[in-house]
């Protein structure tokens, strides 16, 4: 049975204390509606000025003038009318001077970043002092932000400054300045998002509030909230709970939490938090939040429900949806920023070797979070506990050396990992870059300094210790090839004992180093290794599966965008034929993916089920990592099985594997950690 806690919990950040009232009942779940601003002191659409670059121009709201970097009036991309202002490119900067006022007013209008694309960031400010920064806030494409922000009384100048990778930046449409309105309460808004609660990380958002205030004058305060907390095993579980204030930013960061309003170590019976946290004008989110325990387990479950809240004009507010449907998930942040003391982790393979040992594998990223070229590692986490705890990582294959300086950037990434079942050997694939020797630097030839190289290395003691790297470049690589690299992900061991990986190539500087999608094989326990040509262009990340039948299945990134490209054969890739889900079956937004045979993997019937694992969107950001299950070979992915594991944007790699008969081991780049390790029932994806 659960364990239920009431929390009053009271956004503190002045110390300033009000009483809960003994019940909300009574009140309805909306407010009256706010008042519009009023007046209006003057407005832009930037719609009737000469379209391009400009040094300054003269709009009903003020001037802006161009003082470094790029500027435009752009024709294409616009809210509403004609066009927009685009502030773009490194160091763009621009002033809007206009006639001030004795009075405070704001400045309101609608944004869109251009990119997802680090760096980024966008400033106003006056005097010196930031008065918007949008950094975080501003979304990507849509116009979907509208910022406003007070202007202090007398303010004559405001400074824009953006910085972004070039031609991207920032967009602007339908400014306006006004006077500001008394603050009113049109909403309160209770939701639960869909992200695991993480050990390893101080917070762990369960639920959010956001509270939608209008008008920034005589600002309001949210001094208590009454919740509850609920789990699988809450005092084992969780060791303290929070509640965040993030302002206008709608997500939760992973390695820029903030400061709590207020916390306290888990108890049976009521938690009481209290204060005042002072309300801004438009959106501001709260978040109940927790820290997980060291032995958390992973097959459990917490949950939360707000019952109201109390603002500073005592008036006391019921919330919409005041109990969200679902539940929050438990799992292992694997990789962390820092951790090790490096920058970054990407790129997951997964696997379980016959003796129920789990192998994760992954790039560590000395230099920041770059890919190759760069001073890139493959590192190796295990646990031989179905992943409820994890040995200490180690680097198992690094190709830096006494020339490092002279190879700017030799590195090797991109892991792929296969259980061989006959030769009980674990094997792991990757790219070693000397220099500039991978996606763009790499070239025709077979020699290092020509190529990039193909490298394997193999444990034979579960995982424990593994060989210097082996060189297969020239077993599988064509000459005229400019690069031939691994999956990445993982492998697999046919039923005939062939042990395959997926691959991908770059054909020739005449054929434009179109890429494919191929396997690379070996009939002999990996002492000889074969390759074919892939079967589609322009297709790159792949997975392989075996189905009933013997088939082979690539399943592929394809970067036309949209959905995946999926094709059999039925002879090692020296023929294909393309598969009827093929760019329509799965939606991707171009990104690597996961797919696993269950049966083939536990070396038993379980029902015949293939799992799908990747952002579930058809376009970038990719986001909603989620697994998918099919029991007809692939041939249809039902709504009602799967399992939406983080809805928040990522880099968004996945790998799987069976841990046991009922369980299923994901690792995967997630919204708050580089890498995450999470066990889910089978019986949730399927049933």
């Amino acid at each position: 049975m659960a364990r239920v806690i009431s929390a009053v919990i009271a956004a503190s950040l002045l110390g300033v204390h009000t009483a809960m009232p003994d019940s909300f009942s009574g009140e309805s779940l909306l407010l009256p509606a706010a008042a519009s601003y009023t007046p209006l002191l003057d407005e832009t659409g930037f719609d009737k000025l000469k379209t391009g670059a400009f040094s300054s121009v003269q709009t009903a709201v003020g001037t802006f003038t161009n003082v470094g970097g790029k500027t435009d009036i752009d024709p294409a991309h616009r809210k509403a009318g004609a066009s927009c202002l685009h502030l773009y490119g490194a160091g763009a900067k621009m002033t809007l001077d206009f006639k001030s006022m004795n009075v405070d007013t704001e400045l309101a209008f609608w944004a869109e970043r251009w990119t997802s694309r680090s760096p980024f960031s966008f400033t106003i400010s006056a005097g010196g002092a930031v008065l918007y920064d949008g950094t975080q806030q501003i979304k990507v494409g849509g116009f979907n932000t509208h910022v406003r922000f007070a202007v202090p009384a007398g303010t004559k100048q405001l400074t824009f400054a953006c910085t972004s990778p070039d031609d991207t930046g920032i967009l602007i449409d339908s400014m306006r300045r006004v006077e500001p309105a008394p603050m009113e309460i049109s909403g309160i808004v209770a939701s639960q998002p869909a992200v695991p609660a993480l050990t390893r990380l101080e917070t762990n958002p369960i639920l959010h509030i956001n509270v939608e205030a209008d008008g920034a004058r005589e600002a309001l305060s949210l001094n208590q909230v009454q919740a509850q907390l609920m789990g699988s095993d809450i005092v084992g579980d969780v060791e303290k709970v929070e509640l965040l204030y993030t302002g206008t930013a709608s997500v939760l960061g992973g390695d820029a939490d903030p400061e709590p309003v207020a916390s306290t170590r888990v108890s049976e019976g009521t938690i009481t938090f209290k204060g005042k946290q002072e309300l801004q004008d438009g959106d501001n989110h709260f978040w109940l939040s927790v820290k997980l325990k060291d032995g958390a387990d992973l097959d459990g479950w917490i949950d939360a429900k707000v019952d109201g809240v109390l603002l500073s004009d005592n008036h006391r507010r019921r919330v919409e949806n005041q109990d969200p449907e679902g539940r929050i998930r438990m799992a292992v942040a694997i990789r962390r920023k820092g951790d090790d003391g490096s920058g970054g982790y990407r790129i997951p393979g997964l696997a379980t070797t016959d003796k129920g040992t789990l192998i994760g594998v992954y790039d560590i990223r000395h230099d920041g979070n770059k890919d190759l070229p760069a001073k890139i590692d493959v590192g190796m986490s295990r646990s031989t506990d179905g992943g409820k705890t994890w040995e200490p990582m180690k680097a198992i294959m690094d190709k830096g050396g006494p020339d490092e300086d002279q190879w700017h950037g030799d590195g090797i990434g991109d892991p792929a990992i296969l259980f061989d079942t006959v030769s009980k050997t674990t094997w792991v694939i990757a790219t070693w870059s000397h220099g500039n020797r991978s996606w763009h630097g790499s070239g025709p030839g077979f020699e290092p300094e020509e190529t990039g190289q193909l490298m394997l290395s193999k444990s034979t003691d579960d995982g424990v210790t593994w060989s210097d790297p082996i060189n297969i470049t020239r077993q599988v690589k064509k000459e005229e090839w400019c690069f031939l690299l691994q999956g990445p992900g993982k492998g697999i061991t046919m039923k005939d004992g062939t042990i395959v990986f997926p691959a991908q190539y770059q054909d020739t500087p005449e054929k434009n180093r179109l890429p494919y999608s191929t396997i690379i094989y070996s009939k002999d326990q990996g002492e000889t290794w074969q390759i074919e040509e892939g079967p589609k262009g322009n297709t790159t990340e792949s997975q392989v599966v075996e189905l009933e039948n013997g088939t082979l299945m690539l399943n592929m990134r394809d970067n036309r965008g949209g959905a995946r490209s999926v094709y059999t054969t039925d002879d090692m890739g020296k023929t294909w034929k393309v598969h009827p889900t093929s760019r329509g079956g799965l939606q991707e937004p171009v990104c690597m993916a996961s797919i696993i045979n269950v049966d083939q993997e536990l070396g038993k019937d379980r029902g015949g089920w293939l799992l799908f694992s990747n952002p579930n969107v058809p376009r970038a950001p990719r986001r909603r990592m989620t697994i998918k299950a099919s029991n007809d070979q692939g041939m249809t992915w039902p709504e009602g099985k799967q399992v939406l594991l983080d809805e928040w944007s990522s880099a968004g790699y996945s790998c799987m594997s069976m841990i046991d008969d009922e369980t299923v081991g994901i690792l995967y780049e997630g919204s708050r950690s580089f890498l995450i390790f999470q066990r889910v029932k089978l019986a949730d994806i399927i049933d």
